[in-house]
Order: C-alpha cells, then structure tokens, then sequence
C-alpha cells in the first residue's frame, strides 16, 4: 500500500499542475517485478545486492524496487523526481515531448550501472531501474488522458473504495484501481517470491522471450507504447465518469486483472534483460 507521504506528493503533484500522480503500483507490485528478474538472473541479482546494502533501507534486492517510492520520496521536498515515474502519451497523434519523464530517467540510471564501480551511486541507480521498469508497465502511467485517470472516478464493485487510504478519498480514481486495487486483489496476502513463482510458471530465463522484442537501443520506448495501449483499451475502456467497475471489467477473460499479472510478468523479465545487459560490463 502507499505510504501517506508519497500520497501526500501525489496531491501536491497534481494541485502544482503536474500531469499525473508520482508513483506507481503499490509496494507489493514493483517487489514481485524485482522478485521474478531475480529469479531470472540469480547471480548478477546477488551480485547487485551486496551493492544495494549501501541503502538506507533495506538493501535487499527486491526491497530496493520500492526505495525511489519510499526513501526517495520522503527526501525529495521538492518532488524533483516526482516526473520520473511516467511518461503521458497522448491518445491522438499529438506529439509527445518528454523532458523530465520516465523515457529519459530510465536511460540515464542504466548508463551509471554501465559506469559500475560499487558505489552508492550505483547501488541508487539500480533501485530507480527497478522501480521505473515496473512504473513502465503500468498503462496509466504512460496515459495523459486526466492525468493518468487520477482526475477519472468511478467505484470498484459498487464501493467507493478498496482500502484503507481511499476510504478517506472522497473521490476514488481509475488510477487508485489500476495503482492499488487490481493489485491487492491479485496478491491477495501473499508475498512477492510467491507471486513472482506464480507469474512465471515454467519461464526460466528472459533470453529469447517474445516479451523483450527485436533488439532495440532504447526498446522501452515500444513498451512504454505497448503500456499506453493498454490503457486506452483495457484501463479506460470506453468508461464513463463515475462508472461502476464490475465482475466483467475485473476478472472477465482478458479484461483488466489479467493484464495486471501479465504487465507484471512481463516487467520482470524485461527487468532481467535490462539488468543483465547493463550491469557488470566491461
């Protein structure tokens, strides 16, 4: 669940005029992400986790995936990396311009893995990494459309909330769905080397997955589309203001609890990729 304070920059956020809400998929969410490419390249993870120990907080490998969410955040009174964590398409043909956004902070925290040298540096770099590719999945976070659906309320199977933060939101979001609720109900209690076993079946390794695509310098880009198509079809799905979100549009075959597992499963082994082809280099 989201800590008060990074709903706090959440509000902030969108009361200054930012285009969407700052973090993205609760803790449980960017952990199970970090838990599968774990999985999938044990030995460089392990490697990267004595790094990691240089953190504040817990320097475990899939813990780091929330650092940005939780320390970071809590040590960022201006909120200057509030617009790393998404890039809003447009849903027309408008162009997009990215400035401080997900598609040039995600580039610039692999080149310092690329750097090495075991330093903090590395070790914070490595936390964002993980943290941005699970943000990446997230269709609403590579939305434009009412600030990532944050602006878009509806209820979730006739309630207007799912937890214990938005009971205090009068006015729950498309976004709290797609960001907590869809996610809670997947988990269901239980831990992220658990889901992320679930998720991944008999996948053991991310070389040769159709889910990374044809080679690309900056493949994030086709998948940040890959996310904003997702949610035009899926997430906003033709919903009205104050639309009620039922059985159909949750669990129905395809609809929008199956793509959550699936954009989980599919940021963690593009994590795997990524990590591996950057980290350790000579």
């Amino acid at each position: 669940m989201l800590s008060a304070t990074k709903r706090l920059v959440i509000c902030v956020l969108l009361l200054c005029g930012a285009s969407s809400p700052a973090f993205a998929w609760t803790s449980i969410g960017h952990r199970t992400v970090a838990a599968i490419a774990m999985i999938l390249i044990p030995e460089k993870a392990a490697r990267m986790q004595a790094i990691l120990k240089q953190l504040e907080t817990d320097g475990d490998f899939i813990a780091a995936a929330s650092y940005p969410d939780d320390y970071v955040a809590e040590h960022d009174p201006g909120h200057h990396f509030g617009f790393w964590h998404y890039a809003l398409l447009p849903d027309n043909a408008t162009p997009f311009v990215c400035g401080e956004c997900l598609f040039k902070a995600l580039p610039e925290n692999l080149a310092i893995i690329r750097e090495g040298g075991g330093g903090k540096k590395e070790a914070i770099a490595i936390a964002w990494v993980e943290n941005l590719v699970g943000d990446l999945h997230q269709p609403l976070h590579m939305d434009g459309r009412l600030r990532g659906g944050y602006l878009f309320h509806v209820s979730y199977r006739g309630l207007k909330a799912c937890d214990e933060w938005t009971k205090k939101n009068p006015k729950f979001s498309l976004y709290d769905v797609w960001d907590e609720c869809l996610l809670e109900e997947f988990a269901a209690g239980r831990d992220p080397e658990t889901l992320a076993k679930e998720l991944l079946g008999d996948i053991k390794t991310y070389k040769g997955r159709p889910e990374i695509g044809h080679a690309s310098r900056h493949p994030w880009l086709a998948w940040g589309t890959e996310s904003h198509e997702l949610a035009v079809t899926y997430a906003f799905d033709d919903l009205k203001e104050g639309a009620d979100l039922d059985e159909d549009y949750i669990t129905g075959k395809g609809r929008a609890l199956e793509v959550v597992k699936r954009q989980l499963l599919v940021a963690g082994i593009r994590l795997a990729f990524l990590l591996d082809q950057n980290f350790g280099k000579p």
